[in-house]
């Protein structure tokens, strides 16, 4: 796996000017700071169910995994789509507690309460995601959702603008929004 400096994916931008302090291995995955942020939201908070969209990799599948490991509980069941993906995934999770789902995510129904969730797959799916599994988070789960920066829309607009949830918006390359459902 080649890692490679975000700026190769991310030209600097008034809302985030030094995309060359991220790193990544694609145009696709998390950035791999945005990625341990993730884990150390899953840390700190210690979640006994968490879900993810689009697996990818597996990068912040891991990440999350390690997390709960390290945790001593909690289980995370990911969600790709891709076959080829969700294969590479589980192997890179093996060992971990960490269900690699091979479904679309709108189709997915959380085994339990989600404590934690991170939205990551196709743009146009993640507030459609949010909405799904609303009903499976209780006042006080954080909700992450990738690629908020201004250069991929109102995306990022119209997750503060989501009722029952309050947000805040990082000036990551491609931006990342957590919200706490209200």
């Amino acid at each position: 796996m080649t890692i490679y400096q975000e700026s190769r994916f991310t030209r600097s931008r008034d809302w985030c000017p030094r995309p060359e302090w991220w790193t990544s291995t694609d145009p696709q995955s998390t950035e791999f700071e945005v990625s341990d942020l993730v884990a150390g939201f899953v840390r700190a908070l210690q979640p006994e169910y968490v879900i993810e969209t689009g697996t990818c990799i597996g990068q912040t599948a891991y990440a999350i995994g390690v997390a709960l490991k390290a945790n001593g509980h909690g289980h995370l069941d990911t969600l790709e789509t891709e076959r080829d993906r969700a294969m590479h995934s589980q192997d890179v999770c093996r060992d971990l507690p960490v269900t690699v789902n091979v479904v679309a995510s709108l189709d997915f129904t959380p085994a339990q309460r989600v404590d934690f969730a991170w939205l990551d797959s196709r743009l146009q799916l993640r507030i459609p995601e949010f909405e799904r599994y609303r009903e499976w988070m209780e006042p006080g789960a954080i909700v992450g959702f990738h690629d908020t920066a201004p250069h991929h829309g109102s995306f990022g607009d119209d997750i503060e603008a989501l009722p029952g949830l309050r947000a805040i918006r990082l000036r990551t390359p491609r931006g990342v929004t957590f919200g706490q459902v209200l």
